[in-house]
């Protein structure tokens, strides 16, 4: 009998954006939960693992060998540099960082330029900063949500490039793509508004914005 497997809410919100038999790399992948995870669910036909440090690989293929999941190799290296063409990848997620992490992984490599690529990003922090360097190079955000996972409220987003750059606003980089109505993401805008309060303190200017973004929350 296989041995069960279980990820969190914020893994599984992650994995709901996976493409069906997807190539998937997860970028620092720590124990690679989360693609063994998908290949015993058969959501996806292959994965890489790649982590910058040698211990997150090394339990990872020891987590693999465990559960009976094959299909999964497990590379070396910073970002995508371990992945290149030939791995005709489909999809890559890039979660648990922050978001400044999260931009200059998808900026530094040329792979995240072709524009079937799904992009599946999960920022711990910053989302605004990665939202607008996301727009001003290119890309576009296909579908964003929120999941509570441990108490804490984490926003999702499936990311293609296109090429164009956008004029996104100023409360977009806060709101993305988010369904206003839905009470997650409401309580995910609210920590960005806590922020954004406690900022304005040292920076008046930061309150036309927090207004803006109260009204449309409304």
């Amino acid at each position: 009998m296989d041995k069960p497997i279980s990820i969190d809410e914020r893994l599984k919100m992650c994995a709901s954006l996976v493409s069906e038999n997807a190539r998937l790399v997860d970028v620092g992948c720590d124990h690679a939960y989360l693609p063994i995870w998908l290949i015993k669910q058969n959501k996806i036909s292959h994965a890489i693992a790649a982590d910058i440090n040698e211990l997150p690989l090394l339990s990872g293929k020891q987590n693999a060998e465990s559960y009976g999941a094959d299909n999964i190799e497990f590379r070396l290296g910073s970002g995508l540099e371990p992945v290149s063409l030939e791995d005709s990848i489909t999809d890559v997620i890039i979660a648990g960082m922050g978001g400044e992490v999260i931009r200059d992984i998808v900026l530094d490599s040329p792979l995240t330029r072709d524009k079937n690529l799904n992009l599946i990003l999960q920022p711990m922090t910053r989302s605004e900063d990665l939202i607008k360097a996301l727009y001003k190079n290119g890309f576009e955000i296909k579908t964003q949500k929120c999941v509570v996972s441990k108490n804490k409220c984490y926003t999702v987003m499936a990311v293609h490039y296109t090429g164009k750059t956008d004029n996104i606003g100023d409360t977009f980089p806060y709101l993305g793509k988010l369904d206003l109505k839905d009470e997650t993401n409401l309580r995910f805008i609210g920590a960005h508004l806590r922020n954004l309060e406690n900022k304005s303190k040292g920076d008046k200017s930061l309150l036309h914005l927090i207004n803006k973004i109260k009204k449309m929350i409304e």
